[in-house]
């Protein structure tokens, strides 16, 4: 029996969703030997939306490192107004500049020290990351034809 490459396509997203292959099979209406056999014939292509989907949500729920500093340092900002404006024997304050102290180490540790590279520093970089994404290819080839 021939399939449509639409059913295909929808075979593929559901096990990259991590469906089994019993429920893509009744919800399909294939046969469980066509939806195992599927399983390897389209291996990568599984891996790949599986990654995708992966990225999708990894950049839907990250932040990224500017808007951490951002953050951190409106905090801050509002924190040290708020110890400006109080009496510094009050109980309170304390725990307020402890919570200062928490968020300028973090705001610290986000913030990275600018790296001056000469152009030979950057083409041997580019170079390392070249041959780093082709081990990762190969790795990733090998995993997914286990």
């Amino acid at each position: 029996m021939t399939h449509s490459p639409e059913l295909k396509d929808r075979f593929i997203e559901m096990r990259a969703e991590g469906r089994t292959h019993s429920a893509i099979a009744k919800e399909l209406g294939i046969a469980l030997n066509t939806a195992l056999n599927w399983s390897r014939e389209f291996s990568e292509e599984i891996a790949a939306a599986k990654a995708f989907k992966t990225e999708e949500m990894i950049e839907k729920y990250r932040m990224t490192t500017e808007k951490r500093i951002e953050m951190y340092g409106n905090r801050l900002l509002a924190m040290q107004d708020e110890l400006a404006r109080r009496d510094l024997s009050e109980v309170p304050t304390n725990k307020l500049f402890d919570m200062m102290m928490k968020c300028s180490k973090a705001l610290e540790a986000e913030i990275s020290k600018p790296a001056f590279l000469t152009d030979e520093d950057i083409k041997r970089r580019k170079n390392e990351g070249i041959a780093y994404d082709a081990r990762m290819q190969e790795l990733s080839k090998r995993v997914s034809n286990r």
